[in-house]
Order: structure tokens, then C-alpha cells, then sequence
């Protein structure tokens, strides 16, 4: 009777021990479901995270190469021969609503890619052919012996501002200012062998230059840092915004 206790005793033991075990593995098993939904769930969030913010550079990205009469980041440069007019895609530098400069346009491509008003995309040489296209004649007149003496000569142009909400255009005579109160007076100054050595990106500058494809024939090189004769400044009323797209139009001057 006695060893008959000691049985019972040990099978009851031995069953709440396998009880014991059965829940812990069934606790762990409810654990690691758990895990596994969670890991799943924060992969899940994870993606649409990474494919929202992918989404939202792309619009960026779309928003920046917008095109704007006819010419996009892209498509940089658009040339009119019947008109006689010659676009280009530009970015506007704000930098310059607080300081001065003597680089009008400068392409990206060139060592001088930071310092202008507008930033354009399109690269001297496309630029000097373009006007070639459209009749414009190269003055080829600046050296760098006669610089500080001689002003651009050349094909006389008129360069035209538009963005998206100035559809109507804008003369950049309204948006950069002379400090003597004189217009531009934007000449085809040629320059394309210098322009190809020194590789400025220079498209169009506000006095005279030995480098820049097109240059302001009212003051001799210098006159902006050297002479300190003029300083332009931009009005911040009737430029854009910094950063904004800009459609600049060179049409020949009559």
C-alpha cells in the first residue's frame, strides 16, 4: 500500500511537470508569433516610408526640371531662328538679394558655376553657337591687353526673365540694377577659344570681358571690382525667389 502512494505520488508529479512544459511552449510559441507580426509590421512601415519619401524627392525632382518656354533642365537650350531669339534654362541665385557680382549668367559646367545671378545648365560653346544661329555677330574685339581700356563690342541683345507665375516675362533691366541708373547693354562679345581655355562657364557678365560669351559693353573689365566705377544689385520686388527656374530669352536688339 505503502509503494502503491509512492506511484501515485510520482505520476502526479510527472504530469504537472509535462503540464508545465506544454504551457511554456505554447507561451512561446504565442510569444514568437507576436515577434514575427511586429518584425512584419514595422518592415511594412519601413517600405511605405522609404516609397513616400521617394515619392516626394521624384516631385522635387520634377519640379526642378519643369519646363518653362520650351526649355527644361534637360532640354537646356531652344533656339528660335525665325525670331531671332535664343532660350536657356537658368536657376535663380538669391545669394545676390544681399550682395553684389559682376556674373550676369555662368553655366554649371564652369569654374565660376557659383558666383553668378542665374545658373544656367547650358555650356558657352552651345551658347556661342546659338547665336551664331539665330544671326547674332560676334565682336572678338576683348583681349586682355586692351580690357580695362575697351568695351564688348558685337550683336546688340535683349534678355528676357520668365517663371513660373510670370508668364508675361520680365526685361532684366527691371531686375538688376546699375548703380549709375544705366540699362544693360548686352553685346555678343564672342570670346569662344578664351572661353574654352579658361573654362569660367561665363555666358553673359555686367562690364566688359575678355572671357564671357556675351558682355555689358557700358564699362570696361574692372569697372565692377577693380575701379569699383559700378555695383549692380538686384530688386528683390521684381525677382524671383531664390532657387526658381528661370527661362531666360536672348533676342536680338534692333
Amino acid at each position: 500500500m505503502k509503494n502503491y502512494k509512492k506511484f501515485v505520488l510520482a505520476f502526479a508529479l510527472t504530469g504537472a511537470v509535462l503540464t508545465g512544459c506544454n504551457n511554456k511552449d505554447s507561451a512561446n510559441d504565442d510569444k514568437a508569433e507576436i515577434n514575427e507580426t511586429t518584425i512584419t509590421e514595422q518592415a511594412e512601415n519601413t517600405n511605405e516610408t522609404d516609397t513616400n519619401e521617394q515619392e516626394e524627392k521624384t516631385s522635387d525632382n520634377d519640379t526642378t526640371s519643369e519646363e518653362i518656354k520650351g526649355v527644361s533642365k534637360d532640354n537646356n537650350i531652344v533656339v528660335d531662328k525665325e525670331n531671332q531669339t535664343v532660350t536657356i534654362y537658368t536657376t535663380f541665385n538669391g545669394k545676390f538679394l544681399t550682395e553684389s557680382t559682376r556674373h550676369l549668367v555662368v553655366s554649371e559646367t564652369g569654374k565660376f558655376g557659383d558666383k553668378p545671378v542665374f545658373v544656367a545648365n547650358t555650356p558657352p560653346a552651345d551658347f556661342h553657337q546659338a547665336l551664331l544661329d539665330i544671326g547674332a555677330k560676334p565682336g572678338d574685339n576683348m583681349t586682355p591687353e586692351n580690357a580695362e581700356e575697351t568695351t564688348s563690342e558685337g550683336t546688340p541683345l535683349e534678355i528676357t526673365a520668365y517663371w513660373d507665375g510670370n508668364e508675361e516675362g520680365t526685361n532684366v533691366n527691371d531686375i538688376v540694377k546699375d548703380s549709375n541708373g544705366k540699362d544693360l547693354d548686352i553685346r555678343f562679345t564672342g570670346n569662344l577659344d578664351r572661353s574654352n581655355e579658361m573654362k569660367t562657364g561665363c555666358l553673359s557678365c555686367l562690364d566688359s570681358c575678355t572671357v564671357g560669351i556675351s558682355s555689358n559693353a557700358n564699362y570696361p573689365l574692372g569697372s565692377v571690382e577693380k575701379t569699383k566705377t559700378v555695383e549692380f544689385s538686384i530688386d528683390e520686388d521684381k525677382a524671383p525667389e531664390d532657387g526658381t527656374p528661370v527661362a531666360l530669352v536672348y533676342t536680338i536688339r534692333g
